[in-house]
């Protein structure tokens, strides 16, 4: 492997990391800002639509938890020889973040239970309160 063609993997990752990391923040918090609201909405049915309704289209093994940024960014780190992970992100950030080996089936139930209750909190605010009312000039 050439040294541009390794550092075009390492700034893949380091982006893939950036965009995970940005997503899950703005998973959570997104829906409690009336300007961020719809966007926050649609990011978390994007989601939803990946993890349970990509794995079955695209015939992956693992259908349900199938994440496109994870898989893209697994195949990366497989060609930079990091690691040749299978499990999730929120595995792989709680194994980096908390140390050890984290129990994977825990680390998807919490996300799964953390995503349905931002989904939850998402669509009630998007009906009960909407999106920004216009500024009055």
């Amino acid at each position: 492997m050439t040294s541009v063609h390794r550092y075009t993997l390492l700034t893949l990752n380091f982006v893939l990391h950036g965009i995970h990391q940005t997503l899950i923040v703005f998973s959570l918090v997104g829906w409690i800002f009336c300007e961020t609201r719809m966007l926050n909405l649609i990011a978390l049915m994007l989601i939803l639509f990946s993890w349970y309704g990509l794995g079955a289209i695209l015939r992956k093994d693992n259908a349900w938890g199938y994440c496109v940024i994870t898989d893209i960014q697994w195949q990366v780190r497989k060609k930079l020889g990091l690691d040749s992970r299978s499990g999730g992100y929120v595995k792989y950030l709680a194994d980096n973040l908390l140390g050890g080996d984290f129990d994977e089936t825990r680390a998807d139930k919490w996300a799964v239970a953390v995503i349905l209750a931002c989904t939850l909190a998402s669509l009630t605010t998007n009906l009960l309160y909407g999106s920004c009312p216009l500024a009055a000039d």
